[in-house]
């Protein structure tokens, strides 16, 4: 059993692989960015270890969510996370391909549906010869255009799909979305530094009908090198938020 890693103040307390895959800064970004209220639905396209989930449940609040994840040794560590923590009551760990799923077998329809997907297209990089860190970097079973296919069938009329991706991708994020039937609502860059020359992600809410499309101030990760942004440290303390609005 993987030795457990602190977070949110200690609060949670994650299992995750020692050489596998490991949870990084975009799913505290992402689920900062996520607004949900007691009484929403939620599901999560590729849960890994169940990190962010868990970082809604200590911040937030929701009615149930549910998380899907495609490899069962990462879906198991997710279910023991939420199992530790709690949770069972709240998030529900299915172990599935997206694509084969009905609605009801994510509780949908949801009012929020998201997603940390890999970034980076097949062919494109050095795929990683850990079979669980090349499945969380390069899209080897799932792309974009699945995604979003997935959001659609889930998500409730009102509902809207969030996303995080690397900015060098937004035009593939774009098309995909377009493709799909979906409409840009609010977006957010990540700058890694407060004088970077270009964002390194960027996080958008994409809706199943028209909405306004606006732009949240940027956030910046760190103030210099080996220091974190006040932005940030509130993002991965364990305060709770209140982003229902």
């Amino acid at each position: 059993m993987p030795r457990p890693t602190a977070f949110l103040d200690g609060r949670l307390q994650i299992l995750q692989p020692e050489r596998g895959y490991r949870f990084a800064a975009d799913a505290p970004i992402l689920a900062h960015f996520i607004r949900c209220g007691p009484a929403d639905r939620l599901v999560e396209i590729g849960t890994g270890c169940g990190i962010i989930p868990l970082i809604l449940f200590v911040k937030k609040r929701f009615h149930r969510l549910v998380a899907v994840e495609l490899q069962p040794a990462l879906a198991e560590l997710a279910r023991a996370n939420v199992r530790r923590h709690g949770a069972d009551a709240a998030i529900r760990i299915v172990t599935a391909d997206v694509r084969d799923l009905a609605p009801a077998d994510v509780d949908a329809p949801a009012d929020v549906v998201f997603a940390n997907p890999p970034y980076r297209r097949v062919g494109a990089g050095r795929l990683n010869p850990d079979p669980e860190k090349a499945a969380a970097r390069h899209e080897l079973s799932l792309d974009l255009a699945d995604r979003f296919a997935a959001a659609r069938r889930f998500l409730a009329p009102g509902g809207r799909f969030d996303l995080i991706h690397l900015w060098e991708r937004r035009a593939d994020v774009a098309a995909a979305a377009a493709a799909a039937g979906f409409h840009p609502g609010r977006s957010r860059q990540v700058l890694a530094f407060p004088h970077s020359r270009q964002p390194r992600m960027f996080l958008h809410s994409w809706h199943p009908a028209p909405a306004e499309a606006f732009a949240e101030p940027p956030l910046v990760i760190h103030e210099k090198p080996g220091v974190h942004s006040e932005a940030f440290r509130r993002i991965i303390s364990a305060a709770p938020e209140d982003s229902s609005t």
